[in-house]
């Protein structure tokens, strides 16, 4: 009997078998792909291992090969781990030095500051950190600081802490000069008796010394701070000092000085009036230079500017005692001067015309025209002497007129040529200023023939400006430095021009000096008009 069903199996079964070999290839398909993903992932993970190896020798290397000595203690400050810079630093071998305890090389009497320090490494969670002195190759003890903090990962010991060793021995050093510094400082400022301060700009937040306060006054009650402080202090200075030391202030914190100093008077708390001195630095300032925050003194020059007045007032009183002294003088060389012209003048001219009407004889004759002739000369020394002390020509003509016959007289004497330049319309000085003014000049021609080696010389007289008259005398000479002179009074070209200036300081007026060695000299006499 035939199957009717089997065609229909038959079909069945190569649907199924279709359906397998479809399925064995799908199979086959994520097989190699995931093979390939295998491989790829292996590829990758074999890099990350090379990359991890790589880091890990890295790190090792660095580890070992640090700057700063790293250490891994047990709970017991045993040395578990140390990298080569520790076991220099120690100067024991690193084999040697794994299972020793680290105390040994910590110096005996902080000894103690050690096991306090594992005390509170096994206590605490986080960093500990310990300073203290331990020994080191060649028996050197050197400063360290020890920061040591709980390993996450415990060794064959147990917990172990990392420890990281810094040398301190740069920072001890540099507190010692800081220190130094500091001393030397304060010992200054306290020989000085300055007052130390800082402020921040512009926020003006003031931080004075003691000693500060001690200057300017302690307000009573509670004392302002900060900027209020500035402004207290502001407001003390007196006002007529206060917007010259304001405008240099603000050149300083500008940028337009390194450093500010400045002089005024001061209001204290108390009421008395304070002179002080005031010298400040930018400690720290901005990009385009402007303070930031300056550091300064506080001195208090009372005492300085009193002598400073003292010794204007002794100077001004001695300027009036060489002028009056300068007065008597001339009133002397006035009085000596009438006394040879008037007296012993006239008695001369008397004994020659009595001698003149005398009738001799022989050799009598011979002797009354000697003694004529001695008369004369002693005529003629009287009326020279007499023009040295008073010329009659100054209070016959005026300043001008006797300056060009000094120049003929100097010239002629001593073969030097001398110009007088004057104005025609120069008023005449009343009374002793001429003849002091005359003398000047005569003095200063005397320099000039006695130390410049000049040719040519030239004295002008004019004015300048209103109501000062102004006398140049000027020459061709080899100069000289006026600073040296001025610093060396042995030399006899400064006690002159000492002299000429102290006279013209007498009339109220004051001497310029400009000279050059090899450009020649020139000295200019101001004197005012009016009567001083």
């Amino acid at each position: 009997m035939i199957d009717r069903d089997r065609p229909h199996d038959a079909a069945d079964l190569r649907a199924e078998l279709a359906r397998l070999n479809a399925l064995l290839v799908d199979t086959n398909e994520h097989h190699h792909r995931l093979r390939d993903a295998l491989i790829v992932r292996s590829e990758t993970l074999e890099g990350h291992v090379h990359a991890l190896e790589a880091l890990l020798d890295w790190y090792a290397d660095l580890y070992e090969h640090a700057p700063i000595p790293y250490l891994a203690l047990d709970g017991n400050g045993v040395v578990r781990e140390v990298n080569l810079t520790g076991a220099a630093l120690l100067g024991v071998e690193r084999l040697r030095l794994i299972g020793r305890p680290l105390r040994l090389h910590v110096v005996l009497r902080d000894r103690r500051k050690f096991l306090d320090h594992m005390l509170r490494c096994r206590r605490a969670a986080g960093p500990v950190v310990t300073e203290l002195d331990i020994e080191v190759a060649e028996r050197r003890v050197v400063p360290v600081q020890l920061i040591s903090r709980r390993s996450t990962v415990a060794g064959e010991a147990g917990t172990y802490f990392r420890t990281a060793v810094f040398d301190l021995t740069e920072r001890r050093h540099a507190e010692s000069a800081l220190r130094l510094e500091h001393e030397r400082l304060s010992l200054a400022l306290t020989a000085s008796g300055a007052g130390l301060y800082d402020y921040s700009w512009p926020a003006a937040e003031l931080t004075p010394s003691e000693r500060w306060w001690q200057l300017v006054g302690r307000p009573p009650g509670e004392p302002p701070q900060g900027a209020a402080l500035w402004q207290w202090f502001q407001r003390q200075i007196v006002p007529a000092d206060r917007a010259t030391r304001d405008a240099a202030h603000a050149r300083f914190v500008a940028g337009e000085s390194n450093a500010f100093a400045a002089e005024f008077r001061l209001l204290r708390s108390d009421g008395a009036t304070v002179w002080l001195r005031e010298l400040s630095r930018a400690a720290e300032t901005s990009a385009q230079g402007h303070a930031r925050h300056v550091v300064g003194v506080l001195m208090d020059i009372t005492a300085e500017k009193q002598r400073i007045e003292a010794a204007a007032q002794q100077t001004a009183l001695l300027r009036d005692l060489s002028a009056a002294l300068f007065r008597v003088e001339e009133n002397e060389r006035r009085e000596l001067a009438t006394l040879l012209h008037d007296v012993l003048g006239q008695q001369l001219v008397a004994a020659r015309l009595q001698l003149g009407a005398l009738k001799p004889t022989g050799r009598d004759a011979d002797v009354v025209r000697d003694v004529l002739a001695l008369l004369d000369d002693a005529q003629q020394e009287v009326r020279s002497v007499t023009f040295q002390l008073r010329p009659p020509i100054l209070q016959d003509l005026g300043l001008v007129p006797g300056l060009r016959w000094l120049a003929r007289e100097t010239s002629n004497q001593f073969k030097l040529p001398i110009a007088v330049i004057a104005e025609d319309t120069l008023p005449r000085l009343a009374g002793d200023p001429e003849y002091l003014l005359f003398r000047c000049v005569r003095e200063l021609l005397l320099n000039v023939v006695k130390h410049a080696e000049a040719t040519a010389v030239r004295v002008e007289v004019g004015g300048d400006e209103e109501d000062i008259l102004v006398i140049r005398v000027s020459d061709d000479g080899k100069g000289f430095d006026p600073a040296r002179v001025a610093a060396d009074r042995q030399v006899s070209r400064s006690f002159g021009l000492l002299s000429v200036r102290e006279r013209i300081l007498g009339l109220g007026g004051h001497v310029r000096i400009d000279s050059t060695p090899g450009c020649g000299t020139r000295v200019e006499l101001h004197v005012p008009l009016a009567e001083s």
